[in-house]
């Protein structure tokens, strides 16, 4: 009898993604923090927690997806030096804060926090010599981690037109797991958990043994399955779904209920970068001198009041609040269980994804719960569930169901709203015109000479990055609308002026050599897979390094 076959799993799954925002040509770009902060919020941190678990012995079982876009900016020289060159500046930052507030203000003791974790992370990743991809995959040959695969730039796959586009997004994610980590994926993210009929055998052509979809998507499937959400569902293909838990997602995502609101926590729209006194804070700003969110952040949610009127954070009360919410987190799912048990499903399969940059980010203290939520299941004995990976429940085969998923995402109103709209529909249109240039060059252009070749995988790329479903997000959040439309309307026109060239018309190699640079994402990535040759990846791998024995 296996272990699930007497015990149910809980199965928290984060999906890590940030899009490709590489301009190896600034010293400093304003995108390129979305990576440099999520890197010290949220990438180092949970690596700091899985190794202090694995320090102290507390079992971990962790499910974390890593797409395409963040194992390539892991290994981007130029962005990781600037990596390191930002917790710098970090701690720069930290020594002038404690010198210019003084041990009696009441925001010193959580600049002072800023300061030790700024150190930490610095140390950490000074530790690592940069291979954070080398870091993850120690946790993954441990046992402590899961990690999924997902597509190569984070495409909405039912926005994709062709077979041929969906295999190469498909292929190209699981060529560059196995590139990272030396292994076939078993699981795969599905970019906003947007599934369409039929896209599970696109997956199981790649092998792949499960994905995760929105609640609706199992609660509307046909047959509709007796035990809900809370049984993975076996799809036509024989690929396994795993459907998200609206109960436990609802305790961390809510924002009227969820933890994360919790007023002892850290708020997160007052930033030293808007407080500070400019002159003071000049030195780490950009180079514009436009001030900007610079990570050192002194007040707490406080409850419903303005900004000006939040009080000081204080870093002790919050961890111990992190450690409470987590104690209730474990306690909640085991009430969970035993009430499924009781409505007769036998051995509960509770699903929790969310999104890996909430922990850290938008939730400053989500690392703390996280850690707290494996050490609370290590010392509370009879749990009537394990934390586990999906991979882990495979092998139990009670009460199988089979199941068709509809068309389904998660976002707003979970049927692709978000990403195709009136406000954004013009990218789907370029899109779809350039994935039939890109297939017809690809078969046109079975013998191309070298500056040929160098195009059409040039060409590729562009497809590739412009299909990448964070600009339409962004267009319809009206976020950073205006760096969104760039990107999308910028690799449609490098792509066409790249088709124009390989039929003779000229392009400057100063030019060319400034898109390669900028789009260097998937080097090894040949045009020829849109002519259904195998996806590959020539280059040197950080797999074929050894790992390193920290683990």
């Amino acid at each position: 009898m296996s272990l699930f076959e007497s015990r149910s799993a809980v199965c928290v799954v984060l999906h890590g993604h940030l899009p490709w925002v590489h301009h190896p040509a600034h010293p400093d770009f304003l995108e390129e923090d979305w990576f440099l902060e999520a890197l010290v919020d949220c990438y180092l941190p949970l690596l700091f927690v899985l190794d202090d678990l694995h320090r102290d012995r507390i079992p971990t079982r962790l499910t974390v997806g890593l797409t395409p876009p963040l194992l390539e900016m892991f290994r981007a020289p130029v962005l990781m030096e600037k990596a390191a060159g930002h917790l710098d500046r970090r701690v720069e930052l930290g020594h002038a804060e404690l010198d210019r507030l003084g041990e009696n203000d009441p925001l010193f003791a959580a600049a002072e926090h800023h300061l030790r974790r700024a150190v930490q992370m610095r140390d950490y990743l000074a530790s690592e010599r940069g291979d954070l991809i080398g870091a993850f995959r120690r946790h993954l040959e441990s046992g402590s981690l899961e990690i999924l695969a997902s597509t190569a730039s984070h495409a909405v796959l039912p926005l994709v037109l062709t077979k041929e586009a969906r295999r190469v997004q498909i292929a190209s994610g699981v060529t560059a797991y196995r590139e990272a980590f030396g292994r076939r994926p078993r699981g795969f993210w599905l970019p906003e958990c947007a599934f369409t009929p039929g896209l599970d055998r696109d997956l199981a052509e790649h092998d792949i043994e499960w994905t995760v979809l929105e609640t609706h998507a199992a609660l509307t499937a046909t047959p509709r399955p007796a035990t809900g959400v809370h049984r993975p569902l076996t799809l036509p293909s024989g690929i396994r779904a795993f459907a998200r838990d609206p109960e436990s997602s609802r305790q961390v995502w809510s924002s009227t209920s969820g933890y994360p609101g919790d007023p002892d926590y850290r708020e997160l729209y007052r930033d030293l970068g808007f407080d500070g006194p400019y002159d003071h804070i000049r030195p780490w700003l950009h180079r514009d001198g436009i001030r900007r969110n610079l990570g050192f952040k002194y007040h707490r949610i406080t409850g419903k009041v303005e900004l000006h009127q939040k009080e000081p954070w204080n870093p002790i009360a919050a961890k111990l609040k992190a450690a409470e919410h987590a104690r209730h987190f474990v306690h909640a799912r085991a009430d969970q269980v035993r009430r499924l048990r009781a409505e007769g499903i036998a051995t509960p399969v509770i699903t929790a994804p969310y999104d890996l940059e909430l922990f850290g980010h938008w939730w400053y203290e989500g690392p703390w719960f996280l850690e707290q939520i494996f050490r609370e299941a290590a010392r509370t004995p009879g749990l009537p569930f394990a934390f586990a990976s999906p991979t882990d429940t495979l092998r139990d085969a009670m009460q199988e169901v089979t199941a068709n998923p509809p068309l389904s995402t998660w976002g707003r109103n979970g049927f692709l709203e978000v990403w195709l709209n009136d406000g954004n529909s013009w990218i789907l249109r370029h899109q779809h015109e350039i994935e039939r240039r890109m297939i017809e060059a690809a078969q046109r252009h079975r013998t191309p000479s070298p500056s040929q070749k160098r195009l059409l995988d040039l060409m590729a790329r562009e497809l590739i990055l412009l299909q990448s479903s964070d600009w339409a997000f962004i267009l319809t959040m009206d976020t950073a609308a205006h760096y969104a439309e760039q990107r999308a309307r910028g690799h449609a026109d490098r792509f066409y002026r790249i088709e124009a060239a390989l039929s003779g018309a000229e392009l400057e190699d100063d030019w060319l050599d400034r898109v390669e640079a900028e789009d260097s994402f998937l080097p090894g990535l040949d045009y020829t897979a849109y002519a259904g040759a195998p996806v590959t990846n020539s280059r040197l791998t950080t797999a074929a390094r050894p790992s390193r024995s920290k683990i």
